[in-house]
Order: structure tokens, then sequence, then C-alpha cells
């Protein structure tokens, strides 16, 4: 057989199975989503259990406790984060019926008026009221039961991801074993440290994804709570939008905004006196939120450990959007870093390899 010949071969090979990864990927998501999950749990867990361990702590046991303390303080969040976020559902629904909203947009049409030198039409508080009221009495039941439908699902999923997690945290050691087994003996090198270095840039950007959302939620916080002094805006659950925010900016780029829109919506239900100052002062708070976190933390904490372009990370969230929805763009980062490790290990053991 020529070389021509198994160039074409190996070729068609690549190409077929890209095809065939490509066709699955879509039918196995749900799978590859929970083991992707599981992974960066054991990821951010591992490093916690290998600490009890040193204790003499048997791994198992280590395992679990670190599971359950994570629980207990996830629980602890949520058991005070739910009589806030009761509060301003009530809160949203009250000023979403027909009458209050009315009175609201026709207050909202009046003010914008006397600020713009064009005129608005003079129905549009009528057309809005009715678009909402539609929607609160004949789609949002709809929505709300595809949402508890839907939990029932997350639940189940979720249990399976902290069973998964556990017996990785557990036979850590066994699992890496298996893996390498199944490896030819002169990749075996290769292998071992393709390992190590996927499992600590996981780790890294990890670690370095909380801390930028820790400091955004913070900020955001400071911001809210600072506009409220000064302008008075009355910003309700200034500290919760914070967490939001926060925690949405576990998607690079994301956070900022949506923290920002349920501030300006509390600001235009609210209608302080100097509503409209108020909401630059946000839209301009958020603003030097984003460009700290683009500027100072992420360049520092995150990127470094996935040494990305900025386009590129573009890029990728489009693709990891896609592909898999919101939890794609989650993971579609650290995904690309893991690939873009393994190809470049296996690149340089290659040429080692043929010299």
């Amino acid at each position: 057989m020529t070389d021509n010949q198994k160039f074409i071969i190996k070729l068609m090979v690549f190409i077929g199975s890209v095809s065939a990864f490509i066709y699955f990927l879509p039918k196995l998501s749900s799978i590859i989503m929970l083991l992707l999950l599981s992974t960066i749990f054991f990821t951010i867990m591992d490093p916690l259990v290998d600490k009890l361990e040193r204790l003499n702590i048997s791994r198992g046991i280590s395992a679990l406790i670190i599971i359950v303390l994570i629980f207990f303080f996830l629980g602890l969040g949520i058991y005070f984060l739910i009589p806030h976020i009761d509060a301003a559902r009530i809160g949203i629904t009250e000023r979403l019926s027909g009458t209050s909203l009315r009175v609201q947009l026709v207050e909202w049409h009046e003010a914008l008026q006397n600020h713009i030198p064009f005129p608005l039409d003079d129905e549009l508080p009528d057309k809005i009221t009715d678009i909402v009221t539609d929607f609160m009495q004949h789609k949002l039941p709809g929505y709300l039961l595809e949402i508890s439908l839907g939990i029932g699902s997350f639940l189940s999923s979720f249990f399976m991801i902290v069973f998964i997690t556990f017996f990785m945290l557990k036979d850590e050691r066994s699992i890496k074993k298996a893996i390498i087994r199944i490896v030819p003996n002169k990749h075996f090198e290769l292998s071992l440290n393709l390992l190590y270095k996927i499992q600590e840039q996981l780790s890294s950007y990890l670690q370095g994804q909380f801390l930028a959302a820790m400091t955004v939620g913070i900020l955001s916080s400071i911001g809210l709570l600072t506009i409220n002094a000064v302008f008075d805006a009355k910003i309700s659950y200034a500290v919760v939008i914070g967490v939001w925010a926060g925690l949405a900016n576990l998607i690079p780029y994301v956070g900022p905004v949506a923290g920002a829109i349920p501030a300006i919506l509390i600001v235009l239900f609210s209608q302080p006196d100097n509503m409209f100052i108020a909401i630059i002062a946000i839209i301009a708070m958020f603003m030097v939120v984003q460009f700290i976190d683009n500027t100072l933390v992420s360049p520092f904490v995150v990127g470094r450990s996935v040494n990305m372009h900025p386009l590129t990370v573009f890029l990728v969230l489009i693709i990891g959007g896609n592909l898999m929805g919101l939890l794609g763009m989650m993971f579609a980062v650290p995904m690309a870093g893991i690939i873009k490790v393994t190809v470049s290990e296996i690149l340089i053991n290659a040429v080692k390899y043929k010299n």
C-alpha cells in the first residue's frame, strides 16, 4: 500500500469519525452533560477530599463529608434567599395586574413624553397592558406548568450527578488506572501527563471563574446599595440582584447585563423622583463592573488558565450555546481548553516520537 493510499484511508477514517461524533452529539448530549457536570464537580471537590484524606480519613468518608457540607451551605443559602425571591414575585405580580400596570405605564408615558421632542402614541399604554395581561392569563400558566414538570427531571439529573461525582471522588485512583490500562505502553507517559494537565487546567479555570463571579457579585451589590443611598433609587433586593449578577457571570460577559435588567425594571416599577438619573447610574455602574471584570479580574484569574483570545472565547460561547443551550455556554470555555491541551500534548509528543 502506497503512502498516498494510507493517507487517504486515514483521512476518510478521520472524516467519518468527526461526522459520526457530530451526528450522535445531540442524541448523547444529556449523557455527555451529566458526565461533564460530574467531572466539573469532581474537579472542584477533589482538592478538599485530598486534604481530608491526609488527615487519615478514608477517601469514601472524606468525599461524603465534602458533599454533605456543600449540600448544607447550598440549602442554607436557598433558605435565606427564598423569602426575598417570593416577596419580589408577589410585588411584581401585583404591579403587573391590569389596572396597576396601566396606571404605571401612563405615568411612564407622560414622563417620557416630557423628555423627548417627538410625540408618542397615546394608545401605547393600553396596547402594552393588553399584551402583558394576555401573557399573564393565557401563556404564563403553561410556562409555569412546563417549569414544574421540568423540576422533576432536574432533580433526577441532579441526584445522578451527585451519585457519579461521589464515586469519581471515592475511586479516583482506580478510574485513572483503568483509563491508563486502555492506553498502549508507548503512550503511557503521554496519557499520564495529559490527565494531570487537563485536571490542573480545569481546576484553575473553575477556581478563577468562581473568583470572578464572586467579584462581580460583591461589586454589583455594593454599587446598587450605593445608588440606593445616593439617588434614593428604591432598588429592592439589591444584594439578591448582585448575587444573581455574580452567578450569571459564570457565563463569561453575561453577569453585569443579567444584573442590570432586573435593577432597571425595579426602578421603573418603583418610580423614584429621579428615575432617569437612577437608571443611567445603574447602567454606568454595571459598565464599570464589566470593565473591571474584563480588564482586571478575568484576564488574570480566568484567561491565563485557558490562554484564549477574547474573540476565541466569544466564538466558543456561541458554539456551546448552539449545541447545548445555557449549560453549553457555561462549560464551552473549559471544554475548549481541554481540547486545546489535548491536541497540544499529542502534537508535542508526536514530534518527540518522530525524533
